[in-house]
This record gives C-alpha cells, sequence and structure tokens, in this order.
C-alpha cells in the first residue's frame, strides 16, 4: 500500500501547481526555482495522501520540536498548515520541495516535503525552535529564541545527510516578514532574526507504536486490546465515570452535564479509551470490519459506530471524523452485571 503513496502524492502536487507561473517565479543562486502556488482547496495538512506520507516516514512517535513531547507527525502538518504560503522549488536535478508555514505567526515555524523526480517522498524538514514544557501549566511553552532556530530533517534509516540538502537551503529562505527582519538597517532587528543555527538529522521511524499499555485506565478488558489499533495515540481515557487521562482532567465526569441531558438513560461505559488516528475513515471502517468481527458498522451523523460483545461484555467502537484533526476512535466497554 505505501508503494502507491509518493505517486499520489506526486500528482496531487502537481495539480496544486496548475497556474503556478502567473504567481512569479524566482531563480536561487543553486539553480533552484522557487514558485508560490495558488491556495488549494485544501491545506497540505489537511491531504489524506500528504497525512498518510508523513505518517509513513515518522509514525506516532514523539519529540520535542513546535510544542513540547507531542507526535511529530503532528508538529510537521501543523508546519504547513497555511494554504496561502505554498512554494515549490523545483532543483535542475529534478527534484522538489513543497512548502508552507504553521497556521499562526509569520512563519517562524514550516514545514517543508522534499520529493524526488518521481514525486517520491524523500525526507521531511521542520524548522522549530526545540520547544520545551513549561515550568508550570499555567506558563507558556519554552523555545529557544529565534537566533538559534533549529532545521529537524527526518529521514528513512540509511538514508544519506546530503541527500537532504535541498531541505537545508529552503529552511535557510527566510518568509518575507522574517527577511525583512534580517536586512533591517537596526542592528537590533538583524541580531534577533531568525537564523537556522543548527541542522540535525533523524531517522524516522513509521512503525512507532501510538500507545502503551500503562496509558489505559484501570478496568478496560485485556480482551478489547485488539481493538485499539497501534496507528493511533491515545487522546483520552475515563473509568469508573470518571476521566483518567489528560491528566490535567483526571477526576471530572466522563460526560459532560449536556452529553448527561441527551441521554438520561444511557448507562455509562465502566471504561472508555478514545485514540486518534491520521488514517482515512474509509480504511478505518475497514480495518474495524475485520478487528469487531460480528459486528456491523452503524452510521450515527457523521459517525460510524460497531457495537458487540465478547467475554467480558458489550462494547462499542464509535470512529468520528474530525477532518484536519484527524480520526477519533472511542472503544467504551460495558462488563456484565
Amino acid at each position: 500500500m505505501n508503494a502507491l503513496i509518493p505517486k499520489t502524492i506526486a500528482s496531487l502536487l502537481l495539480a496544486c501547481a496548475v497556474g503556478a507561473q502567473a504567481q512569479g517565479a524566482q531563480p536561487a543562486a543553486s539553480g533552484a526555482v522557487t514558485t508560490e502556488l495558488p491556495a488549494p482547496p485544501l491545506r497540505l495538512s489537511e491531504q489524506p495522501r500528504i497525512r498518510s506520507a508523513v505518517i509513513g516516514m515518522v509514525g506516532y512517535a514523539r519529540g520535542s520540536y513546535t510544542e513540547p513531547d507531542t507526535l511529530i507527525a503532528q508538529q510537521l502538518l501543523e508546519g504547513m498548515r497555511s494554504k496561502y504560503d505554498i512554494t515549490r522549488t523545483v532543483w535542475p536535478d529534478g527534484r522538489w520541495v513543497i512548502a508552507s508555514v504553521s497556521g499562526g505567526g509569520h512563519g517562524e515555524e514550516r514545514a517543508a516535503m522534499l520529493l524526488d523526480a518521481e514525486g517520491r517522498l524523500v525526507a521531511l524538514g521542520l524548522v522549530n525552535g526545540h520547544c520545551r514544557a513549561p515550568a508550570s501549566s499555567d506558563k507558556p511553552k519554552v523555545c529557544n529564541p529565534a537566533p538559534q532556530t533549529v532545521l529537524s530533517v527526518f529521514q528513512r534509516t540509511g538514508a544519506s545527510q546530503a541527500d537532504a540538502a535541498p531541505l537545508v537551503a529552503w529552511s535557510k529562505t527566510l518568509p518575507s516578514f522574517l527577511a525583512a527582519m534580517a536586512d533591517s538597517d537596526d542592528p537590533a532587528d538583524v541580531a534577533a532574526a531568525q537564523k537556522i543555527a543548527s541542522v540535525e538529522y533523524i531517522t524516522g521511524q513509521p512503525d512507532a507504536p501510538g500507545w502503551r499499555v500503562e496509558q489505559l485506565p484501570p478496568g478496560f478488558p485485556a480482551s478489547l486490546h485488539p481493538l485499539l489499533v497501534q496507528t493511533a495515540e491515545v487522546n483520552s481515557t475515563a473509568s469508573a465515570g470518571k476521566i483518567v487521562l489528560p491528566k490535567g482532567l483526571a477526576g471530572q465526569p466522563m460526560r459532560t452535564a449536556y452529553e448527561r441531558t441527551q441521554r438520561p438513560e444511557a448507562r455509562l461505559p465502566d471504561a472508555e479509551v478514545t485514540l486518534r488516528s491520521y488514517a482515512g475513515l474509509g480504511a478505518l471502517v475497514d480495518t474495524y470490519r475485520e478487528l469487531a468481527k460480528g459486528a456491523s458498522p452503524e452510521e450515527e451523523g457523521r459517525e460510524v459506530v460497531f457495537k458487540g460483545t465478547d467475554g467480558a461484555g458489550r462494547y462499542s467502537v464509535r470512529l468520528r471524523d474530525a477532518q484536519e484533526t484527524g480520526v477519533f476512535i472511542t472503544v467504551a466497554s460495558w462488563k456484565r452485571k
């Protein structure tokens, strides 16, 4: 299946480039030509094929780059979220870089995909501040100051660092606001302007599991563990009517007052786990047709629900497509009374 991803990315991104010449092209010293692309119907971060390719490179591993201890894939996708700042840089040897910037700021955080001449994904780049968690929860994240910005390059096992050279060149070409700051007549602005202080090369972990058994709540049956796909991260858990994760909400009721009024007769699950996956909804429905043998899917609005029984009791699997933020998978268990 993954072998099909590069070609689909290439065709999708080439489609984005239609009419790009009208936007103007700028040759770089390297001979590469950078073109600003017109805004596509969907952001790069919303394109299912691009999301699949990013997951195919870094999996569900976590790290601290633009956000502390967060899915690397999420940080990369957020770094290409702006649909109005997409650029395509074509190199003389046929390689090309598709890039954009994050949804906020002036492009201080940005991400790019390096593809070969055939459109196969070679590497991913993320300009970031190595952000860490604050000393207290009411403080903002702590990141390197602009002059100490890092380019993190994600490659496949065995790849040469030299293969990612176009990403290094891309990272040093600052977005317009940052470039104006770097070229300012004010020495203070120049000193504070973003600079790529270092480049780090990281081997992607496409098979990194998305969750660990110790993250599951008390009372969640082992028989339902196979229903928790590893191509997802734990988003929240609950047990005995109370939230367990995230820790900031621990001890709160697992259903809000509004949710309880909507279904006052519904018995709360004894345990519940919600995962978030970047896989497409259709693919996940197919997966759960196999995992939840004997349980037929039912459509409930924009959600798909599987209901079944096993040795532990009743269970349900609810798939909710949140589009850009992924698919949320809630596996709930009701023990036999």
